[in-house]
């Protein structure tokens, strides 16, 4: 398992602290530590509820309207 990028790090943080369950956050922090920073938040946004989207938007310090727009750019590429 390679290190997180800073994207993963931040995601697997929105999910400890929105108390998910432990194997449920070991089995995230091994997928998203084979993902770029990119591919990390393209991943991220996808799955994200809006409670975590929101956590993600404050840990990135971005707007949550950012992320939704970031969303719509690299769904499309």
């Amino acid at each position: 398992m390679s290190e997180l990028s800073y994207v993963a790090s931040k995601v697997i943080e929105c999910f400890k602290d929105a108390g998910l369950d432990q194997n449920y956050i070991i089995e995230k922090t091994i997928e998203f530590s084979e993902l770029s920073s990119y591919d990390a938040l393209h991943k991220a946004l996808r799955i994200l509820d809006d409670k975590n989207m929101h956590r993600l938007a404050k840990k990135l310090e971005v707007h949550i309207e950012d992320l939704e727009s970031t969303l719509l750019v690299l769904n499309k590429i």
